[in-house]
């Protein structure tokens, strides 16, 4: 998993290097942070659907879940969506990971809300994961 998510920043990185993208250097490590969480959280939730969910349904849901997600706070910032439902993505684990990542990388600072929702994310998924997850029904 961990492999994965380390070719994935390198390309991307890399990719928008040569764009001419420039992060902040001060919110390296930050960013590095709420990847890693980001990617808890998810996969917490990936292990919570797939292991509940019958098999015919979860590529159907994940493929839902994942263009929601994607709109609500990795594409659009949560701070240009209108009032309550800026509330609401911000309080995803997408919209949460998105605005770590804009926090760190744009303004160079530590993103302690987002973290929170991202770890509670995780905690919560995880949790129920342990307790739902089957591997066959």
């Amino acid at each position: 998993m961990l492999s994965v998510l380390a070719v994935q920043i390198l390309v991307l990185g890399g990719l928008g290097l040569a764009l001419g993208w420039r992060p902040v250097a001060a919110g390296l490590l930050p960013a590095l942070v709420s990847l890693l969480l980001g990617t808890g959280a998810l996969v917490a939730l990936a292990l919570l659907l797939a292991g509940t969910v019958r098999a015919e349904a979860v590529l159907a849901l994940a493929n839902l879940v994942w263009v929601l997600l994607l709109g609500l706070g990795v594409l659009v910032p949560t701070s240009v969506l209108p009032g309550p439902l800026a509330t609401v993505a911000a309080l995803l684990p997408s919209g949460a990971l998105g605005d770590a990542l804009r926090t760190s990388l744009v303004g160079g600072g530590w993103p302690w809300g987002p973290w929170l929702v991202l770890v509670v994310w995780a905690g919560v998924a995880g949790a129920a994961a342990a307790r739902w997850f089957r591997w066959s029904g």
